[in-house]
């Protein structure tokens, strides 16, 4: 009999985790697991690359109109505005969506519930505690650095009662785990490492789908366009090399909040001529194979999925000291590593750039470092698990 699964997360919007779990479901061998994925919104790029075999359910956008007009309701009434203001938003989560998610999953029973991202995944994932003798929760970035996900629970006691009743958490870097069991340290036992599942013989492949030229010196950077990247940051790194007479150019791949604001900074810096919003693309693999080098500024992650792709590609990168890209150029040696700050940036940019034999040496090394990515492996690794 084929055990039964239930994932669960907020959507399937073109975001680093959204894309792992959509790499995990189509690489799940169905003839052994029955899978169900429950979203809160039916939105996202990555919903049309769901399985066929895979029951999607959705709390939003599901058809049940007595649901979407007290939703609609709410909203029209600035209700959220003012529950906040009383500080009733978490009582408000848990009585109304509690209802309603449960409603949704009616009378079903799962060998395994999984809540594959922090926050409100693992929030809806608590109500559901009697649905299954199995519970796992993933952990996707550094929450030391970025506690974001305390907007959902209020209070770092909540939130570790919630994790209390998991069978297990993974997280998808040392460091990311590390940083989890520094802040709920009584949960050292539950927390492993699993790392995210590359498919490095697709990334090569869908490298050269797309014609892709490159004018002078490339830059690229994926990833959705939100406070916790900091393309602010690249963009004053643009800036001051445009001061120093370098001709390059910045290759943005992503959207995000951040989109219109991240454009105005683009006029306000006068580097227009120097930075390209390319929008989101689900296969950015022609853009980073034709980059001469990938940039990531974040002040937090957990893994860094992109900066694995851009390894598969040979491509060398420059990074900020973020869990994940600190293991993985720590290991490899296929990039530099920087502090948080525009000017450190700058100077192993700069370095990149004048230094040819660096630049070569460091693809080498990621190349041949991406040899590692096994993702028959990493899934039988998660089949242990669940």
């Amino acid at each position: 009999m084929r055990k039964k699964i239930l994932f669960i997360i907020p959507s399937l919007t073109g975001g680093g985790a959204e894309k792992v779990l959509i790499d995990i479901l189509q690489n799940m061998d169905y003839s052994l697991y029955e899978v169900t994925l429950c979203v809160k919104w039916r939105t996202g790029p990555y919903l049309k690359d769901i399985p066929s075999k895979v029951t999607l359910c959705s709390v939003h956008g599901n058809n049940n109109l007595k649901f979407e007009k007290a939703w609609n309701f709410f909203k029209k009434i600035h209700f959220f505005y003012v529950l906040r203001k009383l500080s009733l938003y978490g009582i408000f989560h848990s009585l109304f969506y509690k209802s309603v998610f449960r409603a949704l999953l009616k009378d079903d029973e799962f060998d395994t519930v999984i809540s594959f991202m922090e926050g409100e995944s693992v929030k809806f994932h608590s109500y559901i505690m009697d649905k299954a003798p199995r519970h796992i929760s993933w952990i996707h970035t550094d929450l030391k650095k970025n506690h974001w996900s305390l907007d959902f629970f209020f209070s770092c006691r909540k939130e570790f009662e919630a994790y209390r009743q998991m069978t297990k958490i993974i997280c998808v870097s040392e460091d990311a785990r590390r940083s989890f069991i520094s802040l709920y340290p009584r949960l050292t036992n539950n927390a492993e490492v699993v790392y995210n599942p590359i498919d490095r013989s697709k990334i090569i492949r869908d490298s050269v789908v797309e014609n892709v030229t490159k004018r002078k010196f490339t830059i690229c950077m994926v990833g959705r366009l939100n406070e916790q990247k900091r393309y602010d940051r690249a963009l004053e790194v643009v800036r001051k090399l445009k001061d120093y007479k370098y001709d390059i150019e910045l290759w943005v791949l992503g959207e995000g909040e951040m989109r219109s604001i991240l454009k105005q900074t683009v006029k306000d810096l006068h580097i227009e001529d120097m930075v390209v919003f390319l929008g989101f693309r689900k296969s950015p693999y022609s853009y980073m194979k034709s980059a001469d080098l990938y940039l990531n500024t974040s002040d937090a992650e957990g893994f860094s999925l992109a900066l694995c792709e851009a390894f598969c590609l040979g491509i060398p990168a420059v990074c900020t000291k973020t869990t994940g890209p600190k293991e993985l150029i720590g290991q490899s040696g296929g990039g530099l590593l920087t502090e948080n700050d525009a000017d450190s940036i700058f100077c192993a940019i700069q370095q990149m750039i004048d230094d040819k034999t660096l630049r070569n040496e460091c693809a080498m090394k990621a190349l041949s470092y991406s040899e590692r990515f096994d993702i028959a492996n990493t899934m039988q690794q998660i089949y242990q698990i669940i």
